[in-house]
């Protein structure tokens, strides 16, 4: 490795669901950036997705080649976030 961050890795077809409650959330795109999945939203998540700062998340979405990705029992990281631009999970 030569210490440069990776890139990147695009997803789309979002979708965020709360594993305790079984909220969703869809949003048209996000990445992977340094291990963490960063949303970046048109519109912003129902207020009763986030509320539970123990609460778990299933992610699911496509990446550029169609496949399915999965990313089970990640959670909201407020303190990376910056709603309403940015929702990071990890």
């Amino acid at each position: 490795m030569n210490g440069q961050a990776s890139p990147a890795t695009r997803l789309h077809d979002v979708r965020i669901v709360n594993e305790q409650t079984g909220d969703a959330w869809s949003a048209a795109a996000a990445a992977i950036e340094r291990g963490r999945i960063v949303v970046r939203p048109a519109k912003a998540p129902p207020p009763s997705l986030l509320d539970r700062r123990g609460s778990t998340f299933t992610i699911t979405a496509l990446d550029a080649a169609g496949r399915v990705r999965s990313f089970p029992h990640t959670t909201y990281s407020p303190d990376a976030s910056e709603p309403p631009k940015t929702y990071v999970f990890v």
